[in-house]
Order: C-alpha cells, then sequence, then structure tokens
C-alpha cells in the first residue's frame, strides 16, 4: 500500500470538510436565526435613528424581545418571528447598519451563513494545528471534527442561531495558529477583534503574556484601542454606558437553563433542591434564579482566579505551543463553566480540542473523559433531557462535571509534564 503524504492528508480533509460546509449551508438556508437576528434588528434601529431601543430587553432579559421591538419587527415583515436581545458592542450595529438598507433579514441571515460555515470548517483544522497529535492523521482528525459538528449539541445550537460565536471561535483558534506560525502582529489583531465582538476573548491576553509574546500583547492592545475609539467616534459614550448596563441586568439573576451550562445555576438549583435557596419549577424550560447570594457570585470568581493562577504556573515552564493549546483550552474552560452565561455553544471551541486530549491518554481514562463529555454533548441526550426527573436541572449537574473532569485533566496533565 501506498503510504500517504501529508500533503495527500491534508488535501483529503480539506475535501471532506469542504463537503461538510456545502451540506450545513443547505441544511441551513432559509432558516430563521434566533440569535443572529438581534444584530440586523439592531443594525435597523440604528439605520432608522432608533438607537434607544438597540439595547432595549423584555423583563429579567432572557425569553425572548423587548414588547418596543414589536412594531419594528412588523415594518420588517417579521412579526412573531423568535429574537433576542441585542448584547455586542454598538459599533457592530452602526455598521451592519447600511447593511440592512441593502438586503431583508432573511437574506442577511443566509449571507451570514455563507461566511460562518467555512470558518466553521476551518476551525477544525485550527483545532488540529493546536492539539492534534502527530501520530494522527489529518483525515482521521477531520472525521471526528464532523462527527462533532454534526452530533453535538453545542454545534446543534450554534448552527440553529448561525451564532456570532462561530466568528469568535475563528478569531480566537486564528490567533492562537497565527502565534505557532510566528505572525504575532496578525495573532494580536485576531484576538482584538474577537473581543470587540464579545468581551470574554480578551482576557485570552494572559496567554499571550505568559507565552512572551509581547509583539502580539502590543498588536492586541493597538488594534483594541483602534476598536474602542473608532466604537466611540461612531456610537458615543451613551450608547455605551447603556450597552454596560444591559451587561449588568444578565448577572442579576442565574438562568436555569438546559443551554446554559454554567456552575452558577448549577448550584444555585442544588441549594433549591436540598432546601437551602428559593424554590423554582422544575419544569420549566429556564427559570431566572434570584437573587444570587454574594458570596456564592464572589467565592467562585475567586475560584476562576486560583484556577487561571494555577495553570499560569503549572504552564509557565512547557513548551510554546504546548504552552498556548493547553492555556487556551484550560482558560476558555474556567471563563465558560465560572461566568454568568455558560451558553453551549460556546463549549464548540473546546470540544474541537478535546480530540487532542483524549488522544494522549490511556485507552482507559480516554474512554471514561470521552463519555463524561460525550453523554451530555450528544444532540439525541438534549433533545430526551424532557425525561429526567429535573429536566433541565438534572441536564445541567451531568454536563458542568464533565467540563470540570476536562479542567482537571488538563491541570494533571501540565503539573505531571513541569
Amino acid at each position: 500500500m501506498t503510504a500517504v503524504s501529508p500533503a495527500q492528508d491534508l488535501r483529503r480533509a480539506v475535501v471532506l470538510l469542504a463537503l461538510w460546509t456545502l451540506y450545513a449551508i443547505w441544511r441551513q438556508w432559509g432558516h430563521w436565526p434566533d440569535d443572529l437576528s438581534a444584530l440586523y434588528i439592531a443594525g435597523h434601529l440604528w439605520q432608522t435613528g432608533q438607537s434607544d431601543l438597540i439595547y432595549a430587553a423584555p423583563p429579567g432579559f432572557f425569553g425572548g424581545h423587548a414588547a418596543s421591538w414589536d412594531p419594528v419587527m412588523a415594518d420588517l415583515g417579521i412579526a412573531g418571528k423568535v429574537t433576542f436581545p441585542y448584547v455586542y458592542p454598538p459599533l457592530w450595529a452602526a455598521l451592519l447598519g447600511p447593511v440592512t438598507d441593502l438586503m431583508g433579514p432573511q437574506a442577511f441571515a443566509d449571507a451570514v451563513l455563507l461566511i460562518q460555515m467555512p470558518m466553521l470548517a476551518a476551525s477544525v483544522l485550527m483545532a488540529a494545528r493546536l492539539m492534534r497529535p502527530a501520530t494522527m492523521p489529518m483525515l482521521t482528525w477531520a472525521l471526528i471534527g464532523i462527527v462533532i459538528l454534526l452530533a453535538s449539541t453545542q454545534s446543534y445550537i450554534a448552527l440553529w442561531h448561525n451564532q456570532p460565536t462561530i466568528t469568535v471561535g475563528f478569531l480566537v483558534l486564528l490567533c492562537f495558529t497565527c502565534l505557532d506560525a510566528d505572525r504575532p502582529i496578525a495573532a494580536g489583531a485576531a484576538l482584538a477583534l474577537a473581543a470587540a465582538i464579545k468581551l470574554t476573548p480578551a482576557a485570552l491576553v494572559l496567554i499571550l503574556l505568559l507565552d512572551r509574546q509581547y509583539r502580539a500583547t502590543l498588536s492586541f492592545a493597538a488594534f483594541g484601542a483602534a476598536l474602542g475609539l473608532l466604537s466611540l467616534a461612531v456610537t458615543g459614550t451613551a450608547l455605551h454606558e447603556t450597552f454596560l448596563n444591559s451587561l449588568g441586568l444578565i448577572r442579576e439573576g442565574a438562568l436555569m437553563s438546559a443551554v446554559n451550562v454554567s456552575l452558577l445555576p448549577a448550584l444555585m438549583s442544588l441549594g433549591a433542591a436540598l432546601g437551602l435557596g428559593p424554590a423554582f419549577d422544575t419544569q420549566s424550560h429556564f427559570a431566572i434564579l434570584a437573587p444570587i447570594p454574594g458570596w456564592l457570585s464572589t467565592g467562585l470568581t475567586l475560584t476562576a482566579l486560583a484556577l487561571t493562577t494555577a495553570f499560569l504556573m503549572a504552564l509557565k515552564d512547557k513548551p510554546g505551543p504546548e504552552r498556548r493549546a493547553t492555556g487556551l483550552f484550560a482558560l476558555w474552560l474556567i471563563l465558560t463553566l465560572f461566568g454568568p452565561l455558560g451558553w453551549q455553544h460556546y463549549y464548540l471551541l473546546p470540544l474541537l480540542l478535546l480530540p487532542g486530549l483524549i488522544a494522549r491518554l490511556s485507552p482507559r481514562a480516554g474512554l471514561l473523559l470521552g463519555l463524561a463529555i460525550a453523554l451530555p454533548s450528544t444532540r439525541f441526550v438534549f433533545l430526551t433531557i424532557g425525561f429526567l426527573p429535573w429536566p433541565v436541572a438534572n441536564y445541567v449537574w451531568l454536563a458542568c462535571p464533565g467540563w470540570l473532569a476536562v479542567l482537571l485533566t488538563l491541570y494533571v496533565r501540565a503539573r505531571r509534564a513541569a
């Protein structure tokens, strides 16, 4: 049998991922994306001089859109469609404003699909650059990635909503891929752009500093400052203040939902089950648990800081590529698990990195860790959680320990190697 060269192996993986991309576009074409639609509506509001409505939200923030958006949605011909509040910096509403004059809401969604599906396929290849074992063929990695994209809850939700997190994940992986390719300026720019869409990726600059990537850090600061100044110049300070206030609303209650795998609602619902906190409707699709005890939010924040510090200390003497890949994997999980919202689609990035970790474990450990993640992450399981006694709470309690086990495994390996 003729050996397959690395170039041939890569070409086969690219062809396979290209076929998945075409399938995903075909499958999602014409589908209404609940999350992405908020960007279009915000752009339309900016373009029509209704910027005071951009950050309007329903009582409790979650569960739909503000009533003040109803006339706007009727004018756009999307009355009765599901959409959610706009939670992105005001710059993107301003930049999307002219786009809303060129195309309607569904055409915009389909256009974004043409951009984000190739990004998602490319993310599989970039995840391979960071975590694929040298002995694993790229074609095998691509096949595993496609199984994740086809069968996981995280991918299902990201595609269903045409979620901008797909772009953020792509940019984050691009940043670390550029670091491996010794392109620090491009790496910093990619991370700055990711942080300008979702603020959380800015925390990943810690890995750049740990890795002594000072040019990348300066690039991140320069591009980030430029985007921030551009946003202020275009949209003004008042809208930014409203944006920050809207982020504060999110932190007022813990959202108990199967799409929110976060320790905050998991622990609050556990307290309710033990009679130590306010009860909630255990059969509800989602519930807002409030008020959040100050000691709990403070404790989770301090734990996240302690874990971050522990990982930084364990990784500081590791080789650069391994330090960056493990650091990204671990810090992304800490930010998601210990943050106020751990949306399922946030876990798509670590899920794409996970095969590289499992392949480095013993067969037994790899199987156990794989099952701990696969069980709650499989789309079939997610769609049948209604059979559980406390459908949402039991599901979140099942999912959180699995990702905590991934964190523990990453840390043990980092310490052992160090």
